[in-house]
């Protein structure tokens, strides 16, 4: 799916749908109450964005790392607030980091594997960061 959503997109537009998408998201966790379930998932999203910009920075250079997003998660603890500006602030340096990858003339048909979809191009993973919590939101954002 990833990578049928990013076929024939650059890495410019990309970063635009990822910033359509930060605004959606944030909408919806605006509104998303205090608990455990939507804290999980709001820390979920973040984990899989941090993880997904450490093995975007593969494209970069950066060693490859055999890890998945477990320890990129941010603490549940603090609150929906706390971790919807988690989420903002996550969104935000990946969208910085599509402006990186097109500065330093990356292909966007670079591919980093993902733990469990396989080989990724730099474009499947941005599309991938823009599909995976707008499609879970739907389903784990309730009041």
């Amino acid at each position: 799916m990833a990578e049928r959503a990013a076929r024939g997109k650059g890495l410019e537009r990309l970063a635009a749908e990822l910033e359509a998408s930060a605004a959606r998201m944030d909408a919806r966790l605006a509104s998303a109450a205090d608990t455990p379930g939507h804290r999980d998932a709001i820390a979920h999203w973040v984990g899989i964005e941090r993880w997904g910009q450490r093995r975007l920075r593969v494209a970069l250079g950066e060693p490859f790392v055999e890890d998945g997003h477990h320890p990129y998660r941010p603490d549940e603890a603090a609150g929906v607030a706390a971790l919807r500006r988690a989420f903002a602030e996550t969104r935000a340096e990946t969208i910085a980091l599509a402006g990186r990858l097109r500065e330093a003339g990356v292909d966007p048909a670079t591919v980093v594997r993902h733990n469990d979809l396989g080989d990724l191009t730099v474009a499947g993973w941005l599309a991938y960061l823009v599909q995976h919590p707008e499609q879970e939101s739907r389903a784990r954002l309730r009041g």
